[in-house]
């Protein structure tokens, strides 16, 4: 059984919003898809618009005109001056393997015209050498000039013959202009046939795009001297990007580029792509709009250029089916959440602590700093007091990598004194694979080989070490050979040792308090007085800054050849010391923006 009952409009808002309904029903629109309310406008099934060949305002339940109708809506609501000039009501549908298909009006609806109609069939044959059991096709057209309409019923593909009939009847002064012309088509569409986002209409939605200026391109044929100085902007998600990118592209996914773009020169080339042209448009459509001068998106997008430049699909499985506007509930809730919390941090919560810092030396003020904003809330201030005078560059290196803002400073005595306000993870974060999680971006880390084993050098290995962790870095320090002395403990359990162990045990110090200076230590008086000279100026020991460093999470690691070498066991070492060979290190290098030898 097929029942085929029709559809009525769902008008229950637009009634309730005292909006004019016209004759059939339906919203009235006037050609720029405006409803009775200046500030409404309405598109798609609901509402009446002109037709075709017939008088009046009709209904046309049908998606392709729903598409065209929203564009119109959309650019007058954006300013523009675009009208919808009619529907046609150009329609197919499947019955099993029979397709019918329509176009303009029918012989039961042409009548209207009050004029004389008339009516025709054929049943042209398919060719022999084309379809060898071919069968009659019927088709009809009805007339009252001028109102064409035409019909079909035969075996697939009856959408050839709505299509073409459907172009013909269109009004001769649309073909003034191609873009034009294919933008306004009203083509058969129907889920086995096609989309109805029609090809030939989308082909002239990007050419209107283009003539107009509201769309710049770059082509797979002009690389790579199209992306030259600029930079090159992935748009599609990290695993689309792991799999295959244009080389020198950056990925920064549709979802985030509102937030990314905001620390971007505005001035500089930006070349965008993505899988098909689809996303990179909206990116580029987000860019333009907040004031980049210099955008282009590549035609086609990554697709077309793999089969210019001949490289192979990276799989030959089907893609997975995707969302076409990657702009999901979930990213739009992200955007305005941090729409909310850019406006917070700019003008501040109104919080506002002091921090003493006075008689602390580096890197004591911005690890005191970093620990007391790990305590606040995003758009709170620290006020801190700081003696150092180093602090005047320390500050804005310290705030910028964290995500911070300095919002003042000014000498104070010997120091200064500094206003920052905390800043918001979102600002600096990127939404994952899973759309609209966000994760904040992989730190920098830096790693140290620390050889030495002289006070002053071990010293400053740490000093740097709790620097990088107070600026937010991920710390790997590698000790193999004189520098494993800083990691023995002060009261290692007793255990029986070879004699040479114990011959290197008299010979070494025996821990991180009791190593001698590399230069002027004079039996151990210039170690006693350099540690007294540290306590006068408020630095921070040795075993100090090394319990710091482990609390700000850095991985100390202690070479097992070395301590193999030395007679050093793992109990002598301090809690937490980790043990590794060569590999951890290189590793741990690999993954570094900074590697030091010390």
């Amino acid at each position: 059984m097929i029942l085929s009952a029709g559809v009525r409009p769902n008008t229950t808002l637009a009634k309730a919003a005292g909006l004019e309904l016209g004759a059939r029903g339906g919203i009235t629109v006037d050609t720029h898809m405006r409803t009775s309310d200046p500030h409404i406008w309405a598109a798609g099934d609901s509402v009446e618009t002109p037709h075709t060949v017939l008088p009046g305002r009709w209904l046309a339940p049908l998606a392709g005109p729903a598409n065209r109708e929203a564009r119109v809506a959309a650019e007058n609501i954006c300013g523009r001056n675009t009208e919808y000039r009619s529907t046609q009501g150009t329609s197919i549908v499947k019955i099993f393997d029979m397709v019918a298909g329509g176009t303009g009006a029918t012989e039961r609806q042409a009548p209207r015209r009050r004029g004389p109609v008339s009516g025709r069939a054929c049943a042209p044959l398919r060719p022999r050498r084309l379809l060898p059991r071919h069968r009659n096709d019927a088709g009809s057209r009805s007339s009252s000039p001028p109102t064409p309409g035409a019909s079909s019923a035969r075996r697939p593909p009856a959408s050839t013959a709505s299509t073409s009939a459907s172009t013909c009847s269109r009004p001769p002064s649309a073909a003034a202009r191609p873009s034009t012309t294919s933008r306004r088509l009203e083509l058969a569409y129907a889920p086995p046939f096609g989309s109805a986002k029609d090809p030939v209409n989308m082909a002239g939605f990007v050419a209107s795009n283009v003539l107009r200026g509201d769309l710049t391109l770059w082509y797979a044929q002009d690389y790579p001297e199209a992306t030259a100085g600029a930079r090159l902007i992935d748009v599609r998600t990290p695993e689309e990007f792991s799999i295959w990118h244009l080389p020198g592209a950056e990925n920064v996914p549709l979802g985030s580029i509102r937030l990314e773009c905001e620390l971007w020169d505005r001035t500089g080339p930006l070349r965008l792509y993505c899988a098909v042209g689809f996303r990179s448009y909206l990116a580029y459509r987000a860019l333009v709009q907040r004031g980049f001068t210099d955008v282009a998106t590549l035609s086609g997008g990554s697709d077309t250029f793999r089969s210019w430049h001949e490289v192979e699909p990276e799989s030959d499985e089907p893609p997975l089916p995707m969302t076409a506007y990657a702009e999901a509930a979930e990213f739009t809730a992200a955007a305005t959440k941090a729409t909310a919390q850019a406006a917070l941090l700019a003008n501040g919560t109104g919080v506002q602590v002091d921090l003493d810092c006075s008689g602390l030396a580096c890197p004591g003020p911005i690890m005191k700093l970093s620990e007391k904003m790990k305590t606040l809330d995003a758009g709170d201030e620290v006020v801190v007091h700081v003696s150092d005078p180093g602090f005047a560059s320390d500050a804005p290196a310290w705030a910028r990598r964290n995500g911070h803002e300095l919002v003042a400073i000014s000498p104070e005595g010997p120091g200064y004194v500094a206003t920052m306000r905390k800043g918001g993870a979102v600002l600096a974060t990127r939404p994952s694979a899973s759309v609209g999680i966000m994760s904040p971006p992989a730190p920098n880390k830096t790693s140290f080989v620390v050889f030495s084993g002289d006070l002053d050098k071990v010293l400053a290995a740490f000093i740097i070490a709790n620097g990088a962790i107070a600026m937010g870095e991920e710390v790997s320090m590698f000790f193999t050979f004189w520098g494993l002395n800083s990691l023995r403990r002060t009261d290692p359990p007793k255990r029986e040792r070879k004699l040479m162990d114990k011959m290197f045990a008299t010979m070494m110090p025996s821990s991180a308090g009791s190593m001698p200076l590399s230069q002027m230590n004079m039996l151990g008086a210039g170690a006693a007085l350099i540690k007294k000279v540290m306590r006068d100026n408020s630095v921070s020991s040795l075993p100090d800054l090394i319990m710091s460093a482990q609390a700000g999470g850095a991985r100390l690691i202690a070479c097992t050849m070395t301590m193999d070498l030395l007679g050093i066991a793992p109990t002598d070492l301090m809690d937490d010391v980790e043990l590794g060979g060569v590999a951890t290190f290189l590793g741990e290098a690999a993954e570094s923006t900074t590697t030091l030898f010390i």
